[in-house]
């Protein structure tokens, strides 16, 4: 390991100690710093009327995956969001400030954070640049790392924006050239942190207030959609199955409703809520493998071992508390090798606990108990292992980031449509569904066979959605009270 991975892994076991980092990717951090009292949220929610229900389109925005030269227009571009300045409010910020996109740069080309022994992965010349990148999705989420009451009791509740963001540069011919790696921008909304469970980092106290202003938004937007006060055709989002949104994908709508989403971000999404990231990266030139990796975003004043801030990556939580990267090898790879490397410890067949390997008190790999992808991916599944694994892996209720490694939640539909047949999913537009084995996108835009792109959603997005729907149409709407309660 490098100088810079041994002074990131000394940075992260402080952080593991003192429960600051976990905290942040399960609902702490800085946004703790910048909002009111709950006291106060409550008054305000009070205040707010009821909301008709949303849709799964509503709350999950994937956009047409570009495939010609006039379809960049129809895209937001990641450097193109800003937010108001805190000190001078005529002049406005990027929300993914060039510093943390240079850091976001070099941690996927570290080999400090990579598998030892697997190929070399990074960003390709032409990613590495922030221009290059567009919003894929946006997935508006009313609390990670889930919503059951099992799992707000151990890790609180984080209401979040994640962006869902993809390279695409233009060929020789200016048509649009999607790049099969990703990234995930995650802007928290909280008021603080809670007592700490045992072993774990602090529970989030969600700004509930922040996240019904959000959740009423999106309804208006629902509501002028419908109403033809976008476009020419009135464009209804309830009762479809969750694939492109279907103002994007009409002529008529696609343009509005585009500027509509990049003023409902600028609102509410700024530097000081990107708390997280993620990637998916592949070898610079090549088609494979998919290595993925999560990170921590820390604010400057935040962590006093980086007292200007700083991004640094996340050991993998379902991995040995060392190791940060998990890879994926498609089939062929030579010499014959383990599709997933390293092999995941998973605990998503345990009752859920905050504890896992990037937990202020670990959780040894001897105390975990679960399925992965993994365990699929190699030689011939038992009868009922496939449908028992991807079952555990797509419900919410048991699986999370913390429980579940990376790739499983990846790849867990294409492995149930390789091995079982599966054609269709309740809840996903068929022509969402992933198009080819390596499919590895959750929600976004992906390489289909022959070349062609393809805007992909898995039965895991479709679940959590499901999730996220049930909570804002039974207890936001109606009960504005929550807002000053802890979960």
């Amino acid at each position: 390991m490098n100088h810079l991975g041994k002074l990131s892994l000394r940075y992260l076991k402080i952080g593991l100690k003192n429960g600051l980092i976990a905290a942040l990717i399960a609902g702490g951090g800085c946004d703790a710093m910048h909002h009111g009292q709950a006291g106060d949220a409550s008054v305000a929610s009070a205040q707010a009327p009821a909301i008709p229900p949303l849709s799964a389109d509503d709350v999950s925005l994937l956009f047409p995956a570009p495939t010609q030269a006039a379809d960049f227009a129809k895209l937001i571009a990641v450097g193109d969001l800003t937010s108001p300045n805190a000190q001078d409010p005529t002049k406005r910020d990027p929300v993914w400030s060039s510093d943390v996109f240079q850091q976001f740069v070099a941690i996927a080309g570290n080999p400090a954070f990579q598998v030892s022994g697997a190929p070399a992965v990074g960003l390709p010349p032409e990613a590495q640049t922030i221009g290059a990148w567009f919003i894929a999705g946006i997935r508006v989420d009313a609390g990670a790392p889930g919503l059951s009451s099992e799992i707000r009791a151990q890790f609180g509740q984080r209401p979040e924006i994640r962006l869902i963001i993809q390279p695409v540069t233009p060929n020789p011919d200016g048509t649009p050239n999607v790049h099969d790696l990703a990234g995930h921008l995650i802007f928290d909304f909280i008021l603080g942190t809670g007592p700490a469970p045992d072993g774990c980092s602090p529970p989030a106290v969600p700004d509930l207030v922040a996240f019904n202003t959000i959740v009423a938004e999106l309804a208006t937007l629902r509501t002028k959609l419908a109403n033809g006060k976008l476009g020419a055709n009135k464009v209804v989002t309830a009762g479809l199955p969750l694939g492109v949104h279907p103002g994007l994908a009409d002529a008529t709508t696609a343009a509005n409703l585009r500027l509509e989403i990049k003023s409902f971000l600028e609102r509410h999404i700024s530097a000081k809520r990107l708390n997280a990231m993620a990637m998916t990266v592949i070898p610079p030139g090549k088609a494979a493998p998919w290595s993925f990796l999560a990170m921590i975003n820390f604010h400057p004043g935040q962590f006093p071992p980086l007292p200007n801030g700083g991004v640094v990556p996340l050991p993998g939580p379902t991995l040995d508390g060392k190791l940060f990267a998990e890879l994926l090898q498609p089939a062929g790879t030579p010499p014959p090798q383990p599709r997933v490397v390293p092999q995941p410890h998973t605990n998503n067949q345990n009752p859920i606990t905050c504890r896992s390997a990037a937990s202020p008190v670990p959780l040894p790999v001897a105390g975990r108990n679960g399925v992965s992808t993994s365990d699929i991916f190699a030689g011939t599944p038992l009868p009922g292992q496939v449908q028992t694994t991807v079952d555990v892996i797509a419900d919410p209720t048991k699986s999370h980031f913390f429980n579940t490694d990376c790739v499983s939640c990846h790849t867990e539909t294409r492995r149930s449509m390789d091995l079982s047949g599966v054609k269709t999913i309740p809840g996903i537009d068929t022509a969402a569904l992933p198009n080819g084995q390596w499919d590895i996108r959750n929600f976004g835009w992906a390489l289909a066979p022959k070349g062609a792109v393809q805007a992909t959603v898995t039965r895991r997005t479709a679940a959590e959605t499901a999730a996220v729907l049930s909570f804002i149409n039974s207890q936001l709407p109606a009960t504005p009270s929550l807002s000053a309660t802890p979960h």
